[in-house]
């Protein structure tokens, strides 16, 4: 998403006297810093407020902005961390989960599926994901856990529990008694646009860019008088 500001540029450019117009390269670019500053916070407030409890990685390390460094073209650049946009670590950037939030559309598998926890049977974190590590946790069980599909094919693809004939019997002797799903494989996963990231930085550049710009104009001029 792109948004300009050059037309409003024009418009207070008429308000600057004569003597101070050489400034406003200068304070273009301070407004522009700063507001791209307002969007993030106000997207990392919605995050919380739209989201079911997201995690720190989402909405402090992952939301990111780059400052614009030139007063001829300043563009600033504010969104979520990508292969191509923003630093820091992690396997996964965020962009990649957040534009589904954004833009909604469907998510395909990495590999050959994608681990989907099925709450009645385990408990998600509170994110709603799978817990980290807990895939492998669950597959060291053998006694307990096992991949795939059940023995005759009666069932989808997935990590199964195998429930214990007697609750008081040791895990090695759960082998035998009913099983449930715990995490089902799915081939791809449709998600909705829930959260509205475009109209939120509009209507940030709507309320913060004039009032930002005439800060940047100030100091401009209180730098001349020095």
């Amino acid at each position: 998403m792109q948004i300009s500001v050059k037309s409003d540029i024009a418009k207070l450019r008429k308000d600057v006297g004569v003597l101070f117009r050489s400034q406003i390269p200068f304070a273009s670019q301070v407004a522009i810093n700063a507001t791209a500053f307002d969007v993030r916070r106000a997207t990392q407030t919605a995050l919380k407020s739209r989201l079911h409890k997201p995690t720190q990685y989402t909405f402090k390390s992952g939301l990111q902005v780059e400052k614009a460094t030139s007063k001829k073209n300043p563009i600033a650049k504010v969104g979520f961390r990508s292969e191509t946009f923003g630093k820091g670590s992690g396997s996964i950037p965020q962009a990649d989960y957040m534009k589904r939030l954004i833009e909604g559309g469907t998510r395909l598998p990495r590999g050959k599926s994608i681990p989907v926890p099925v709450p009645k049977n385990m408990k998600p974190n509170k994110s709603g994901n799978i817990p980290r590590g807990k895939i492998n946790r669950l597959l060291g069980d053998k006694d307990r856990y096992f991949s795939g599909v059940p023995n005759g094919g009666k069932g989808d693809a997935g990590i199964w529990e195998r429930m214990p004939r007697n609750s008081k019997r040791a895990k090695s002797k759960n082998k035998g008694g009913k099983i449930r799903m715990v995490i089902a494989y799915e081939s791809k996963t449709q998600y909705q646009s829930i959260f509205p990231f475009k109209k939120i930085a509009s209507t940030i550049v709507k309320r913060k860019f004039k009032r930002n710009f005439e800060d940047g104009m100030r100091f401009a001029i209180k730098r001349l008088a020095r």
